[in-house]
């Protein structure tokens, strides 16, 4: 597997909102199905999306040697997407958190869908379906490899192993201890709440960077 396909998928990974679907999962009554079925959905939903998107990679050709200015258009489009992002979380105004006594009053929405089995599945394609720059880019640098169809699917099945962690060990958690887990979880969801616009603007800055430079040394 590709490392420039790795350090994408860590850098996709962070993704708070899928987070604190698992906590709220864990108030709930079949703690440990719903959250096996949140995640294994989430899992098919990111490998299916890959796996069409290195189709469409290999239909187009956009991944041959033979062919310099589709790849590097991609990174940098990508990166200038990503560059966009970060300005607009850069600009956009800090929400106010809410007070623990609203919270508690008031269930989100997330926590009244994960009531169902079903919408817990439904939860998470909507979570998931849409690839995000990041993630396109990862599964770009897996075409990149050359490898045969079920090689490069192979490499994203593993590769989304590593950009799920941050569902995945939440889960492994809650099966193993959940009463314990769930204290911590909370505490780690406050953090990530009330830093993900910096974690969010770094990250698609850092990335976007890196994809449009890579994108520019290759169109020289």
């Amino acid at each position: 597997m590709p490392a420039e396909a790795i350090s994408l998928a860590l850098a996709a990974s962070i993704y708070p909102p899928a987070l604190a679907a698992v906590i709220a999962l864990a108030r709930g009554a079949d703690v440990k199905l719903r959250v096996v079925l949140f995640v294994a959905a989430a899992y098919a939903t990111v490998l299916v999306t890959g796996a069409l998107m290195l189709l469409l990679f290999t239909e187009l050709g956009a991944s041959q040697h033979d062919v310099s200015a589709p790849p590097a258009a991609v990174y940098v489009l990508a990166g200038l997407a990503l560059l966009a992002l970060a300005l607009s979380l850069h600009r956009r105004p800090q929400a106010r958190p809410r007070e623990a006594s609203e919270r508690s009053a008031t269930p989100s929405r997330t926590e009244r869908y994960l009531g169902s089995r079903r919408l817990v599945m439904v939860l998470a394609l909507v979570l998931y379906v849409v690839p995000s720059p990041i993630y396109i880019a990862a599964v770009k640098a897996i075409a990149d490899t050359h490898e045969a169809l079920g090689v490069q699917v192979a490499y994203l099945a593993l590769m989304l192993l590593l950009m799920l962690w941050i569902i995945e060990v939440p889960m492994i958690l809650l099966l193993v201890m959940p009463k314990r887990s769930l204290a911590a979880l909370e505490g780690i969801n406050s953090w990530f709440a009330a830093n993900a616009r910096t974690l969010g603007e770094l990250a698609a800055a850092v990335v976007g960077l890196y994809l449009l430079a890579v994108g520019l040394v290759a169109l020289t």
